[in-house]
């Protein structure tokens, strides 16, 4: 028996059906997890598991997940994959699968795929799934590209899988194209292996209640989602509020502007004012920036709502075509996250005059910092890894700033152990930097020292990704900024965004940026700054001289 459309007005029973909905995408994240060949998703958790309704709204995404992914399938879904291949077209065992920036998440490495779940002999829902490849062709993951053909391969919306059988002439092209065959390919399949996952879940969780299909149970999921939004938006005063930043951008200087414009129970963030796109691969596509302007949004405005469609409803953005935010489509755009994981921190300045005790100083894991490492292995056969190094996190209302953790991404860190079988090098040096996080009533973050040698017997490309070299983090509500990162090679300073060749035995050192302060110096508690000399995370000449203390410490420092 079907259950009715008022059943799921039960709070109770709508929760209950709700988590074991979460649980399937939970389901499918471990699957893809766990079966990953490349250690950028199976390490670093660079994917997403996304269970969406017969139209293509995000119903259920997995718990783990990436800021960038909290829009960027259903969008996909219902601007492109359902037009191009609707319901009536599918039979079981289709899988959908394609890299443009343009549909998906705004650079090559990211495949978005959407496998229909069948019930009955019609599609009634669809499990998405996008991860980061480890290669895709063409010049090795970084900036330097000045044109989207030079990032590599890109193949349009096709069916990986048709009917159940795999497409190879598809499979065989994108396998050709890649430095890392047997890695691309392992993901592809763990991808499938997770939607799969997710259409059996969902099919038995159906079987369970006697529902034929998930529509109703989606329009009280989204309904609930969307009102808790326009509540919480509700209580915040109607109004423009504006802020600017300047990052290092690729050669020269790149202003980022964002109005936040709050009416009764919606909220559009305008970015006119933003600098024109640029050559290299910095642009941030409109997907990709959409997803952070609603992850900051949603931060501060409902962080406990599981992310689904009604979270997103009502908020919307636009930035000016041709700009860094808003670029041509044959701009490249493989370092895009250098300019989109900076927005949360320029949302967060621009509101901090509205919800000061919510916002948080700017991130020196915004962006995350990477080195692309790539050459081949001494019995000739090629490698390639990315290594992420976090800054410091900007500090909070009541909390200082966590050291060396991405924002607003939380993509993990590759083990030193698993990078070095990866990678032909020796991690030689990780340590927290003293005095590198923003003072303030709280402090930022700290950044972190890390030295990798080269142990090959061949050169190593290092393919650099970075930020907050020339302008350092900024702080909120009268906080400090925090210190600026820095890239060397054997002692000399390196273009953090370039390409930096490693010999046998030559170290490369990173220093990544302090996350902002929050609140005035005066302020802080002096059993913080105790706690800090004791720990050794702010040294006595910077107690003294900064946060005015006199306490023993500073004294012997003298």
């Amino acid at each position: 028996m079907s259950k009715t459309a008022t059943d799921f007005n039960d709070p109770i029973n709508l929760q209950v059906m709700w988590n074991r909905l979460i649980f399937i995408a939970d389901q499918a994240d471990n699957v893809l997890g766990k079966t990953a060949f490349s250690p950028i998703v199976r390490e670093n958790h660079d994917y997403v598991t996304v269970l969406l309704d017969s139209k293509g709204r995000a119903l259920a995404q997995c718990t783990w997940s990436i800021p960038v992914f909290i829009t960027s399938l259903p969008a996909a879904a219902q601007k492109y994959f359902l037009p191009k291949f609707p319901a009536e077209t599918l039979v079981e065992g289709d899988v959908l699968a394609t890299n443009d920036p343009e549909i998906g998440t705004g650079h090559l490495p990211d495949v978005t795929m959407i496998t229909p779940i069948f019930k009955n002999g019609k599609v009634v829902a669809y499990a998405g799934s996008i991860a980061h490849l480890p290669d895709i062709g063409g010049a090795p993951l970084h900036s330097e590209a000045s044109d989207i053909f030079e990032e590599g391969i890109r193949f349009p919306i096709v069916k990986l899988h048709k009917a159940g059988v795999p497409n190879q002439d598809v499979l065989d092209i994108i396998a050709a194209s890649v430095r890392l065959p047997t890695e691309v390919q392992g993901d592809l399949e763990s991808m499938i292996a997770a939607n799969n996952v997710m259409g059996r879940e969902l099919v038995k969780f159906l079987d369970e209640y006697g529902l034929d299909d998930i529509d109703g149970l989606a329009e009280a999921i989204h309904s609930r989602s969307e009102a808790q939004t326009r509540k919480a938006i509700k209580a915040w005063p109607n109004g423009r509020y504006s802020a600017q930043m300047t990052l290092d951008g690729y050669e020269t200087d790149i202003i980022l502007k964002a109005t936040v414009i709050v009416g009764d129970d919606s909220i559009h963030v305008d970015y006119a004012g933003t600098s024109d796109q640029v050559l290299h691969s910095i642009n941030c596509r409109t997907n990709y920036r959409y997803a952070h302007s609603v992850y900051a949004l949603k931060c501060l405005l409902d962080p406990d709502t599981p992310n689904n469609e009604g979270c997103i409803t009502p908020i919307t953005d636009d930035a000016p075509l041709g700009s860094v935010l808003n670029p041509e489509q044959w701009t490249a755009g493989n370092s895009r996250n250098l300019i989109g994981h900076a927005i949360p921190s320029l949302i967060f300045r621009a509101l901090e005059g509205v919800v000061p005790d919510k916002v948080m100083g700017d991130s020196g894991g915004a962006p995350i910092w990477a080195a692309n490492c790539v050459g081949r292995r001494d019995d000739g056969s090629q490698y390639g890894s990315v290594q992420n190094f976090h800054g410091g996190q900007g500090a909070r209302a009541g909390f200082d700033g966590l050291d060396t953790l991405s924002f607003p991404s939380n993509c993990k860190v590759t083990a030193v152990e698993m990078f070095e079988i990866a990678v032909p090098v020796l991690m030689e040096r990780k340590e927290l930097i003293a005095d590198s996080g923003g003072a303030g009533k709280y402090r930022g973050g700290l950044g972190q020292r890390a030295i990798l040698r080269n142990l090959g017997r061949s050169a190593m490309n290092i393919y650099l990704a970075s930020e907050r070299v020339r302008h350092p983090c900024f702080g909120v509500v009268d906080g400090q900024d925090g210190t600026p990162g820095k890239v060397s090679k054997e002692g000399q300073p390196q273009f953090p965004k370039g390409k930096v060749v490693l010999k046998t035995g030559e170290r490369l050192e990173v220093e990544t940026p302090g996350g902002g302060g929050w609140g005035r110096v005066s302020e802080r508690p002096a059993v913080l700054i105790e706690q800090d000399l004791a720990e050794g995370l702010i040294t006595p000449k910077a107690a003294k001289l900064i946060y005015g203390y006199k306490g023993a410490a500073a004294v012997a420092a003298e």
